[in-house]
């Protein structure tokens, strides 16, 4: 009796683990996603910043702040995040996909990996337009 209860215990120990790595996973997974469609978002903004500048304008054209300094806050973000770098946003957000979220198997990290090397250079590539110097270890 008390073998049958102790391979029981055994039993929904091991059952409990195998569920706890499957729900990490698809945790990691839908995170993986996540990240992913924001790269490709952002990479298409770097080609297309009038898409990026038209998106924030409606986003926040759509939440009216109730006092004067609120809409002054909200019109300094909303400048901030049309000017920030589509570029390095996309870059990180790949970084974040394929690393930060990473489990062997996931099909967004490996996509993520793959288009790495391309936005890294992509940013690269502005921000030596701008002739910003940018040692290696900046950009990493």
């Amino acid at each position: 009796m008390a073998a049958a209860t102790a391979l029981r215990k055994t039993a929904l120990a091991a059952l409990a683990a195998g569920a706890f790595l499957l729900l990490a996973a698809g945790d990691l997974a839908l995170r993986s996603r996540s990240a992913l469609n924001r790269a490709e978002q952002e990479a298409y903004w770097h080609g297309n910043p009038a898409a990026k500048a038209e998106h924030f304008e409606t986003e926040f054209a759509k939440k009216s702040p109730a006092t004067p300094r609120a809409a002054d806050l909200r019109s300094a973000e909303k400048d901030f995040r049309i000017t920030e770098s589509s570029a390095k946003m996309a870059y990180l957000w790949y970084r974040t996909a394929a690393e930060d979220f990473n489990f062997p198997g996931n099909p967004w990290a490996a996509k993520a990996r793959r288009a790495l090397p391309g936005a890294l250079a992509a940013w690269r590539a502005e921000l030596a337009a701008k002739g910003v110097k940018a040692e290696p270890w900046m950009t990493q």
